[in-house]
């Protein structure tokens, strides 16, 4: 069973920034490991992070998000950006990414209760993260950025929330 912790202590943040650094390539190809340090910055400061563990303990996956949007000094934290989530190839079809973003609806419900929009970034190039999205929230934009090419879908905190509880 998988187990979902909330990055709160150093060591935690330790394995989450292990796990992301690693990982960085497969979510957004040529990722350089300074911006993954700035995500990590940016997910301590401005938001929450959490790492999904094995029975093993072995870390399977990383989630978190930030509440106001980065170009404006994290600014208006009635907006909550997902970051950059990831899971191993095993748990990618099954219900754990599920499990994941329900996590990060309830906390950030539970940093901010006046979250009214959720606006999730995900690689242009990555059709598995596009075609999960889609399901959730609208494509709203496609810009050019220091990560590549993105896509961002936005949705109402209420709708995403709604979305999650589906699979309770």
């Amino acid at each position: 069973m998988v187990q979902i912790e909330l990055c709160e202590t150093n060591g935690q943040w330790s394995r989450f920034t292990d796990f992301y650094v690693t990982h960085r390539q497969r979510i957004i190809p040529g990722y350089p490991v300074s911006n993954a340090l700035v995500d990590i910055k940016n997910y301590i400061r401005n938001g929450r992070g959490a790492i999904l563990m094995e029975e093993t303990n072995q870390v399977i996956g990383i989630g978190s998000f930030v509440l106001g949007l980065e170009d404006q000094g994290f600014k208006h934290k009635e907006i909550a950006v997902l970051g950059n989530s990831y899971f191993v190839d095993k748990y990618q079809s099954n219900r754990t990414f599920i499990r994941g973003l329900q996590v990060l609806a309830d906390q950030i419900g539970d940093m901010n209760e006046d979250v009214k929009e959720v606006r999730i970034p995900t690689s242009a190039d990555n059709a598995y993260t596009n075609g999960l999205y889609r399901k959730i929230a609208d494509k709203v934009e496609t810009v050019e950025s220091r990560y590549g090419t993105i896509n961002t879908y936005s949705t109402t905190y209420e709708d995403f929330v709604s979305f999650c509880k589906r699979f309770r």
